[in-house]
């Protein structure tokens, strides 16, 4: 009897005969190659080469997967359920491969992990462009991680992640960082969550430090301390959308939940936020399109307020 399996979180459809190949129903989606990573499978897998084209015989690394990629020609990699990946040194998870997925399939306690541990300067770093990283749980492990996510190329896509830190004082100071100037252009970071993001020496979730163009920031809960800003940055990024975000700061900084520099562009639209900030001092949208923007302050009973006020 032929065994069906469904990637969970995604459309992915696989069969097997029993002895028989893996067939992916609809391949036709993926039009490059599809590899397989399961840390798991230390029996029947390695990273080496014979294995990763199926999922009783992967790759362990995400890492070692990226390698076997193939620029721009559609490859994917899906990360099975309950992996769990270690980054103990800088660029200890490169993406370096152009036009590549990295999909990881499960939720809850089967969704796989990258754990940043050992070192400060532990991090992934984005390389190469036009990369998606799709239902992985990102994982601080150690203090005061400097950067865990360095984005040095255009069209980088952080969807439906997770964040969190292991324990108390092991942190990200920063969990994505973009690329100075206008080396990192058009990252989308959406539908992610991070709860419980504490550390009183965090300073961004995401840093715009550079001067980006076409960022996009949607769709998102975080709800953490962050001592500078939840989102935003010093450079002056040019048509970005910065929209329907619910963002919970401990911080007592003005303008701490979002923050942009003055000159910057775009729209910043519908995002609910909350802190310890004074009233009326979530949000900085500088010369962005703003509406329905609102922000409370989360010790009093109060409604949050339209932020910035109407005029």
């Amino acid at each position: 009897m032929a065994k069906t399996r469904k990637a969970a979180n995604s459309p992915l459809f696989m069969t097997k005969t029993p002895g028989g190949m893996m067939s992916v129903v609809n391949a036709s989606i993926f039009p490059g190659n599809i590899f397989y990573v399961d840390s798991g499978e230390t029996v029947d897998g390695a990273d080496t080469a014979g294995f990763g084209t199926h999922p009783d015989a992967p790759f362990l690394t995400i890492d070692f997967a990226v390698g076997q990629c193939t620029a721009d020609q559609g490859d994917v990699i899906f990360v099975l359920p309950g992996h769990a990946e270690t980054v103990s040194e800088a660029a200890g998870l490169a993406l370096d491969v152009a036009g590549i997925e990295i999909i990881g399939v499960g939720s809850g306690a089967a969704q796989p992990t990258v754990t940043f541990d050992t070192a400060d300067t532990a991090d992934m770093d984005v390389d190469a462009a036009n990369i998606t990283v799709d239902n992985i749980h990102f994982i601080a492990g150690f203090a005061d991680i400097v950067a865990a996510i360095d984005v040095n190329a255009d069209d980088f896509t952080l969807r439906r992640c997770r964040f969190t830190e292991s324990s108390t004082d092991l942190n990200a100071l920063i969990w994505v960082q973009d690329a100075a100037d206008g080396g990192s252009d058009r990252i989308t970071i959406e539908d992610c969550q991070g709860l419980g993001l504490l550390d009183a020496l965090n300073t961004h979730f995401v840093n715009f430090a550079g001067t980006g163009t076409g960022h996009r920031v949607r769709r998102n809960v975080l709800a953490g301390d962050w001592g500078t800003m939840c989102i935003g940055g010093e450079g002056v990024i040019t048509y970005c959308e910065i929209s329907d975000n619910y963002i919970m700061n401990e911080a007592s900084d003005n303008d701490a939940c979002i923050n942009v520099a003055a000159t910057a562009t775009g729209v910043i639209v519908n995002n609910l936020c909350g802190g310890a900030a004074a009233q009326a001092n979530g949000i900085a949208t500088g010369d962005c399109l703003a509406a329905e923007n609102y922000y409370g302050v989360h010790t009093e009973d109060l409604s949050a307020i339209l932020e910035p006020v109407a005029t």
